[in-house]
């Protein structure tokens, strides 16, 4: 019983606390299965069913999610997109507003890159530099404070931003104890 109770508190101070300018209960992972396992139910864009080079910006609106920079466009590309050959290409950057808060995000890309999450305006959290050279690369964030905004960064000259697969999502009520717990783990894990 003492022991739910320092859990507890521990899981409420890190909800509570405030975040620093880049820091934040956030959790990295580079390993897909287990970024899954660990978060609930996620919306997945796979960026099919729309011609090559079609500019994306409100076609997901229904989903909850705006792409705003205006000049990202469906790529076709087998070998740079495995999941199903689509992916969005940023030329730059992608920015992605969320129509509510999210907790978590997970993108299947080429190349390299890093995701900055913002809450009202305010950059609150930069991962780290992730990816290859190749293809099949993940990068997925658990977040305790809450998001509405993310900018997928192109990592290095010559690697655009690009996604094959984008996923996100936000806790049912009940499953808050999920982002305390994960605030709790190390930044980043590496698959074993």
């Amino acid at each position: 019983m003492r022991l739910q109770k320092i859990i507890g508190f521990a899981v409420a101070a890190v909800l509570l606390a405030p975040a620093g300018p880049t820091q934040a209960g956030v959790i990295e992972l580079i390993d897909r299965e287990e970024w899954f396992s660990l978060v609930g139910p996620v919306i997945t864009l796979d960026f099919t069913g729309f011609a090559p080079g079609t500019f994306i910006t409100d076609q997901y609106a229904d989903l909850g999610v705006l792409f705003t920079d205006g000049n990202d466009s469906i790529f076709p590309s087998e070998p740079a997109f495995p999941n199903d050959g689509w992916g969005l290409d940023g030329n730059g950057n992608i920015s992605v507003a969320f129509d509510s808060p999210q907790a978590w995000i997970g993108l299947d890309f080429p190349g390299f890159l890093s995701i900055e999450l913002y809450s009202e305006g305010r950059l609150f959290f930069t991962s780290n530099l992730s990816g290859g050279a190749g293809v099949g690369n993940f990068l997925g964030l658990i977040s305790s404070q809450l998001f509405d905004a993310a900018v997928v960064v192109e990592g290095a000259p010559g690697f655009e931003a690009e996604i094959d697969d984008l996923h996100f999502g936000v806790p049912a009520p009940g499953a808050l104890w999920l982002l305390g717990l994960s605030a709790l783990r190390p930044r980043r894990r590496r698959p074993r």
